[in-house]
């Protein structure tokens, strides 16, 4: 595999470009941080699919990127959500509006979608526990802190979804662990499209890390498994900068000796 990676970094930090070559095929990525989350672009000219939308009322810097970038919301055939959680689709009722396109989520989480209704993960880490512990004090003040504009999902999946048909090399697959809903997106070439799989935002190279909030923390162990067995290259987080796969197998390498080790 003819791999090549390219960040073009843009003189606003709201976005970041990357394209990677497999062959003669190039594939366009654009990183958009709509809130404290990342969505991305991916595609090429008039055929894009979006993966997640981000914190509440960011549908205006979603289309300053867009304008940046030269891509029109029109070209985004469809719209995958990695989890339903407040800040990964706090505006996708705004941005699909925008695209007319269908927005598609795991069937376990389409009821949580259709509702707006927040929930709260649990947490899994020290830092996890104690801000669970702090949203829902916050919660018995501001009842609907973490809820979010509910939208009717018009694919529910229940099953890998090809998505060929959509202009991409790539499907989506599942992997629950952050939540029981939980999918991520993976191209041919080598991307790997992740949400709150892992994340990857602490200082001066700190990351990946295993996420502070997950429902089933040995669910998401395996996940990662799952994931570092479909010949990843790159992988793009809901939370940080993006790091490759070998950064991600020494991570999991490390958290499967502790459990070995402590059984924790």
């Amino acid at each position: 595999m003819n791999f090549r990676l390219q960040a073009e970094r843009r003189e606003k930090p709201s976005a970041e470009r990357f394209l990677l070559k497999t062959g003669g095929t190039m594939t366009d990525v654009i990183r958009l941080r709509l809130g404290t989350s990342n969505a991305y672009l991916i595609g090429g000219k008039n055929r894009r699919i979006l993966v997640d939308a981000g914190n509440a009322r960011k549908e205006k810097k979603f289309l300053r990127i867009m304008n940046q970038h030269d891509a029109a919301p029109s070209e985004i055939g469809l719209i995958i959500i990695t989890h339903v959680h407040y800040d990964h689709v706090g505006s996708l009722k705004a941005i699909r509006a925008l695209c007319h396109c269908p927005v598609a989520v795991h069937a376990d989480e389409k009821g949580i979608l259709d509702s707006g209704s927040g929930v709260l993960p649990k947490g899994v880490t020290k830092t996890g526990k104690w801000l669970i512990g702090l949203g829902r004090r916050l919660l018995r003040f501001y009842p609907e802190l973490f809820d979010f504009a509910a939208v009717d999902a018009e694919i529910a999946l229940k099953e890998e979804l090809d998505l060929t048909e959509f202009g991409i090399p790539g499907r989506i697959i599942f992997t629950p662990g952050h939540t029981t809903g939980s999918v991520s997106v993976v191209l041919r070439d080598g991307k790997a499209f992740i949400g709150d799989l892992a994340i990857n935002y602490l200082p001066f190279g700190g990351g990946p890390i295993f996420p502070p909030f997950a429902d089933n923390a040995a669910e998401l162990l395996q996940s990662w498994e799952n994931l570092l067995a479909q010949n990843i290259i790159s992988i793009f987080p809901g939370h940080g900068k993006p790091f490759s796969a070998k950064q991600l197998r020494r991570v999991w390498l490390r958290k499967m000796r502790q459990v070995v080790n402590t059984g924790t």
